[in-house]
């Protein structure tokens, strides 16, 4: 940095001036040892006098800048200068506080003279509020670690398979190993888990619990575990994060002081209220967050973020510990001195979730947009981006021209990044950066923001860009598109796991074990167990009607006889059914054969884009049962294929119509193309295991419970080829199927009358 080599040209003529020293101090009370140390920008030393500088970079206009804007910035300084006055005997020392703008180089300086003593008094006014807190944690600690060897397990028993679970993951958070577990539905895997790993916390062996998930019902399903552990007396500081949008009391608004009240002058006002709140209550809910926060007019968001901190167990998303842009830096930026378990929830839907996190797109509609807005206002901005859109535009030849009738989008990927892009967008991203840290309130703040923080997430995923990704160019009608695909989530996710002290990995469905272990980032020395279902076979009747295609091609041929069987097996019982199909247009298709031929029966129909209402109330209907036959058309891999619990008669019977294939597509072909080379499985990892596992968490839907009782039919001839044979779980075995010579609907009316 050339302001250092300005101090020293400054300071020669009549001292010293050293730069980048190393300081380091200890400070004993009590119990406690703290090591305080640092890294100072500058030191001048003049006469015996010395004076600490400590530089910062800025953008806002020098003149505007006064010296009480930063008391973080005095803070430090004044740190490192009783560090240094102690070291060196002194009875007072000069602290400079030097502002260089990153545009003009230009500098302001702000100086002051402290004693010794004066420093003295500062430095022990923020050690001791934090030994007080350190000895707080150590009390809190012992108290907690007392419940839990107290407590015992919150059933009468273990369930079938539930005890080798917790073991398995007792021994892997002791033993700092990766344990994958299949679970299945009705094991009670969510206690299964949180019990052995708060076990292990009381022993030492982890000190803080993510409990991670990729939706909210299963959130619930954890919180729901903690607090029937704290009626049995546990004490467990337990934190449930919800995404800022859903908390947010000022929608719309710019996270920024000028916009947003709950924001301002955040960290004087949130110290009390977090110390209040962890004092009060051991469960720090999103109703109690929401309630704290509004009561002190503080941001809700950003006081779970605190009480993160304090935290033993968070119950949270899986974004807030692998996604580059959310995940909690305090915890995962870098390997921390505490011992993280991840107890990893629903482990099947981490691939394509991690796939999304580690991807990023840029279109050049989002950059036309905020260039016009601005190009009045901010020439210079404006010109920035429209390097950024030129560069882009420089790989619209990547794409084919249309051909005739050529339905959009039209694709191509490469296997090397968009390398044109980077300089600009670093630019663009550069003076933007000065504008929105600008107080002036320009309208176009929020749309430039959004774009800032896509261009950020773009450069950050660049710089990660390995033969693990592929570039995908498209063209849309009117618009461009340059995406950097994740094609192997897999060495983010291992990076970021193994940063922990043990990870455990558990699910429904993990099948077949080779696939989940190396798509997670596994090793093929890490435990993998699959589990019993606790239920009695009986209890299902499964059936694999293989005389029907429903490849793409014979769909529609397929239809009637598809409808036929439907209406088959739902006609041996009064009941509700959920009927999933492969897409939503087909689905659509067949709801409308079946009403045509049926017109009697009652049916509900999934809508595409279902917000939470619309679907509390889809799934109510199921509530009611026994007066009427309902019949529920849904789409298989979509949100009623799995964290939903229809118990009892609530669902009696399971329809799956085809294998589940995900969508031919260029990122499905380039995932081929990818596992192909790797180990020449391209085909498997791209289609049939994702496939598979959809048509596993739709089936799943029917026994949630020992009472529960009901019908799971698969419709597809590849079912019964040796593939699928392979892979499919092994208590769906023997198949019965039409090959065999079952008379499905006589052996419905068999099943059900045995289960009267």
């Amino acid at each position: 940095m050339f302001i250092h080599g300005l101090l020293k040209q400054r300071t020669e003529p009549f001292g010293i001036y050293r730069q980048e020293i190393p300081v380091s101090t200890t400070f004993a009370h009590d119990i406690f040892l703290l090591q305080i140390s640092g890294r100072l920008d500058g030191l001048i030393e003049r006469n015996g006098n010395f004076t600490l500088c400590e530089i910062k970079t800025t953008d806002k206009p020098l003149d505007t800048l006064d010296e009480s804007d930063n008391p973080a910035h005095w803070a430090q300084g004044r740190c490192y200068a009783y560090i240094v006055a102690k070291e060196k005997g002194l009875d007072k020392i000069g602290v400079m506080l030097l502002y260089l703008h990153r545009q003009s180089r230009e500098i302001r300086v702000f100086e002051e003279t402290l004693t010794f003593g004066e420093l003295e008094r500062f430095f022990n006014s923020l050690v001791f509020p934090f030994i007080y807190g350190l000895k707080k944690r150590y009390d809190w600690q012992h108290l907690r670690n007392v419940s839990i060897k107290e407590l015992t397990f919150p059933f009468p028993d273990f369930r079938k398979g539930q005890r080798i679970m917790s073991g398995a993951v007792y021994r892997a958070i002791r033993d700092g190993k990766k344990q994958f577990i299949q679970a299945p539905t009705g094991i009670g895997k969510t206690i299964g888990a949180l019990f052995p790993a708060i076990k292990a916390m009381g022993e030492g062996h982890v000190d803080k619990i993510f409990y991670l998930t990729a939706r909210n019902t299963t959130q619930a399903e954890a919180l729901k575990a903690y607090k029937m552990l704290a009626e049995k007396g546990l004490r467990l500081k337990t934190l449930q994060i919800t995404a800022k949008e859903k908390v947010c009391f000022m929608p719309g608004k710019q996270c920024v002081e000028e916009e947003c009240p709950y924001i301002f002058e955040y960290m004087q006002r949130s110290r009390s209220v977090v110390s209040n709140a962890v004092s009060r209550t051991d469960l720090f809910s999103r109703e109690f967050i929401e309630l704290t926060a509004k009561e002190n007019g503080l941001c809700p968001f950003e006081l779970s973020l605190d009480l993160s901190t304090q935290a033993d167990l968070i119950i949270c998303d899986y974004n807030y510990v692998f996604d580059p842009r959310v995940y909690l830096r305090r915890f995962f930026q870098d390997k921390t001195d505490e011992n993280i378990c991840l107890l990893i929830d629903e482990a099947h839907n981490l691939p394509e979730r991690a796939r999304e996190m580690f991807s990023a797109e840029l279109k050049r509609s989002m950059v036309r947009i905020v260039y016009h807005k601005l190009k009045n206002t901010l020439p210079y901005l404006a010109n920035s981006l429209k390097k950024v859109r030129k560069a882009l535009l420089s790989y619209a030849a990547k794409v084919s021209p249309v051909s005739g009738k050529k339905p959009y989008p039209q694709v191509t990927s490469d296997s090397e990044p968009p390398k044109e892009l980077t300089a600009p967008i670093d630019n663009f991203i550069y003076l933007a950066e000065g504008v929105l840290n600008d107080e002036t309130p320009y309208p176009f703040k929020e749309e430039l923001a959004a774009l800032f923080f896509e261009m950020v997430h773009f450069s950050r995923i660049f710089d990660l860009y390995g033969e693990n990704y592929a570039t995908i160019y498209s063209r849309e009608k009117g618009d461009f598109s340059v995406k950097l695909f994740c094609v192997d989530p897999a060495p983010m996710l291992k990076k970021r796991t193994e940063n922990s002290k043990s990870s455990i990995f558990f699910s429904a469905t993990l099948s077949p074990p080779s696939y989940f272990r190396e798509i997670l980032g596994g090793n093929e020395g890490d435990g993998f167990i699959i589990l019993p279902s606790p239920f009695p076979r009986e209890n299902l009747y499964l059936y694999v009607d293989n005389t029907v295609s429903t490849r793409f091609r014979h769909r529609a041929g397929a239809l009637s006889s598809i409808v036929e069987r439907i209406h088959e097996c739902v006609s041996v019982k009064t009941g509700n059914y959920m009927v999933f199909f492969p897409s939503f247009e087909y689905m659509q298709k067949a709801a409308a054969e079946y009403m045509n031929r049926f017109p009697g029966d009652r049916i509900l129909i999934q809508e595409q884009d279902m917000d939470e209402n619309r679907r509390a109330e889809f799934l109510a209907s199921f509530s009611e049962y026994g007066k009427e036959t309902l019949i529920a058309f849904v789409v298989m891999g979509g949100i009623f294929s799995e964290g939903i619990d229809l118990k009892g008669e609530c669902l009696s019977g399971v329809i799956i119509v085809g294998v589940g294939l995900p969508q031919v597509c260029e990122e499905r072909d380039i995932i081929k193309k990818y596992y192909q080379k790797k180990n020449g499985k391209g085909f498997e990892f791209a289609y049939t295991y994702p496939g598979l596992n959809k048509v596993q968490q739709a089936a799943g839907r029917v026994i949630r419970s020992e009472h529960d009782r009901g019908f799971v039919v698969l419709i597809d001839d590849r079912f019964t080829t040796p593939l699928y044979l392979k892979i499919m779980p092994r208590e769906w075995f023997p198949l019965k199927t039409s090959d065999n010579g079952t008379d499905l609907i006589g052996e419905l009316k068999k099943f059900w009358k045995c289960m009267a």
